[in-house]
C-alpha cells in the first residue's frame, strides 16, 4: 500500500490574527502616506501661506479672513502725479522742463474727462482696473454717433503712448493729446442722464467731485499760455514782466 501523504501544516488561530493585523496595519500606512503626499501637492500648488488661516478659529471668522484676502487684489488706486502746490514746477521762461513732465500732465488730464462724464451721468464712474479705451466707446458712444469713434482711439493710443511707451513723449504729443481731450470734453457735455443705463457695482469707488467747466478753462489757459512761450522764445523776444511763468 502507499504512505499516505504528509498533511499541509495549518496555520493557528494566533498567526491568522497577526497575519490580519499586519495587513490592516500596511493598509493604514498607505493611506495616510497618500494623503500626506496629496496635502504637499496641494500646498505647494497654492498661492498662501502652508500654515492655515485662522486655525483653530470657527467657520465664520475663516470665511471673513479669506474674503479680505480675496478682495485686496481688486483694491486699486491712481494718485494724482503732479500736485497742484508743487513748486518744483514753476520755472523761469528760459528754463526747460523735465522730460517727463509731459507724461505725467497727460495722466493726471485723464480725471477731468472722467469728471466731465460723471458730471452729467454720476452712474458712469470709471474704476481704475476698467479699460480706459472700451469705457469711453461705451460713454460716448451716443454723443459721437460713430463718426467720433475715431476721436477717441486717437486719444487713447496718445494717453497709451504717454503710460506705456517708452518713446518721447514732448510738448508736440502732449498739445495734440490736449486738443482731442478738449474735443471729448465737449462730447461729454452732450450725455443725458438716465439712472437705468448702468449700475453702479459695489467695487466700484466714488469720485472727487470737481467742477469739470473750470477745469477745462484752466486747461485751456495752460494751452494758450503755452502757444505765447513758444511764439516768444522763437522770435527772441524779452520774456513778460513776470520773472516766474507757471507751466
Amino acid at each position: 500500500m502507499a504512505s499516505p501523504s504528509p498533511k499541509k501544516p495549518e496555520l493557528e488561530g494566533k498567526e491568522v490574527v497577526i497575519c490580519i493585523g499586519g495587513g490592516v496595519l500596511t493598509i493604514i500606512l498607505l493611506f495616510i502616506f497618500a494623503k500626506r503626499q496629496i496635502m504637499r501637492f496641494a500646498l505647494r500648488s497654492r498661492r498662501g501661506p502652508h500654515v492655515p488661516i485662522g486655525h483653530d478659529s470657527t467657520k465664520s471668522f475663516k470665511r471673513e479672513i479669506e474674503r479680505r484676502i480675496e478682495v485686496i487684489p481688486k483694491i486699486l488706486y491712481e494718485p494724482k502725479m503732479i500736485p497742484d502746490d508743487d513748486s518744483c514746477y514753476i520755472l523761469p521762461p528760459d528754463s526747460h522742463l523735465k522730460p517727463f513732465y509731459c507724461r505725467l500732465k497727460a495722466v493726471d488730464d485723464i480725471k477731468l474727462l472722467e469728471a466731465a462724464i460723471t458730471k452729467h451721468d454720476p452712474s458712469l464712474v470709471r474704476h481704475p482696473a476698467e479699460n480706459l479705451r472700451a469705457y469711453l466707446l461705451n460713454t460716448l458712444a451716443a454723443p459721437l454717433n460713430g463718426a467720433g469713434q475715431r476721436i477717441v482711439h486717437q486719444f487713447c493710443d496718445l494717453y497709451e503712448h504717454a503710460r506705456y511707451d517708452p518713446a518721447e513723449f514732448a510738448d508736440e504729443e502732449y498739445q495734440a493729446y490736449s486738443r482731442l481731450l478738449l474735443k471729448l470734453i465737449d462730447a461729454a457735455k452732450l450725455l443725458k442722464y438716465n439712472g437705468s443705463n448702468r449700475k453702479v457695482s459695489p467695487s466700484r469707488t466714488l469720485m472727487k467731485k470737481t467742477n469739470p467747466e473750470k477745469m477745462r478753462n484752466i486747461l485751456e489757459a495752460k494751452f494758450k499760455e503755452t502757444k505765447v512761450c513758444d511764439d516768444v522764445n522763437a522770435a527772441d523776444k524779452p520774456s513778460l514782466d513776470n520773472p516766474e511763468t507757471h507751466v
